[in-house]
């Protein structure tokens, strides 16, 4: 709860409003400089809220390429993917007469947006080379009265029902991406498999690639949905809700990497 709560905080926008309240207690005290610290945070929010900044972000955090399926690396023993986050109770996914839509999950609890996104490619990447498919995510929300299993369960799930592809391996205990690499490894190493293609967001996967390779696999990046832009354009400097959204990814996997890095 604690670690949640000082997320959320260090993060955008909620970091905004902090910053906003430290500025308003200046200003009584020292108002010179609380109207600094006040006109630098709407700076500051500005320049979130552009393109510009979100791709500049995000530029250095999407160094690995493609995997080129002409070249593929034939080594590789297995795809695990990452999960990141769960729909919860989706009308519109009710099985016909109740039944369920598979084990270990809800009938309603269906993978959302980000998750989906990568189980996507995952299924591409797996009819293109053949190999078995490992998902990785642990407990559903405990607040959501209407879920029950996992995250992997739910993924396990998609990829059997929309994608068509079965998945040999189920993780289903981490709660975080370097437990997803040190739980993961210990499934597949029990069957022998050290050599791994890693499937997650472009931007997520430096550090997914750290954890994943701390944990002692041998990791072949398989980055998905690439936030790129090919010239500058006068609208990269106007503010939108999507350029926010790619700020919050890219401050969560800065301050991530920072914080592997500390602790070794």
């Amino acid at each position: 709860m604690l670690y949640t709560l000082v997320k959320t905080l260090v993060l955008p926008p909620a970091c905004f409003f902090v910053l906003f309240f430290i500025g308003l207690l200046a200003k009584r005290r020292w108002p010179k400089l609380g109207r600094a610290l006040l006109w630098g945070l709407l700076v500051v929010v500005y320049l979130a809220t552009t393109p510009f900044v979100a791709g500049e972000l995000m530029a250095p955090l999407q160094p690995f390429p493609p995997v080129d399926l002409q070249a593929a690396d034939q080594r590789a023993d297995a795809i695990v993917v990452v999960g990141a986050g769960i729909y919860f109770a989706a009308p519109e996914y009710a099985a016909p007469e109740g039944g369920a839509a598979g084990a270990g999950a809800s009938n309603l609890d269906v993978a959302g947006a980000l998750t989906l996104q990568r189980l996507q490619y995952a299924a591409y990447l797996a009819r293109a080379t053949g190999k078995p498919v490992l998902v990785s995510g642990g407990p559903a929300d405990p607040s959501s009265l209407a879920s029950q299993g996992s995250l992997a369960d739910v993924m396990a799930n998609t990829m059997n029902r929309d994608f068509g592809v079965p998945v040999r391996w189920i993780e289903d205990r981490s709660d975080n991406t370097r437990t997803n690499a040190l739980l993961s490894a210990e499934k597949l190493r029990a069957e022998g498999i050290e050599r791994i293609y890693l499937v997650t967001h472009a931007w997520h996967m430096p550090r997914a690639l750290f954890a994943f390779e701390e944990a002692g696999l041998e990791v072949i990046p398989a980055p998905t949905r690439f936030e790129s832009r090919s010239t500058i354009e006068p609208q990269d400097f106007v503010p939108s809700a999507k350029a926010l959204l790619a700020t919050f990814y890219a401050v969560h996997e800065w301050l991530g990497l920072a914080w592997y890095r500390l602790r070794g």
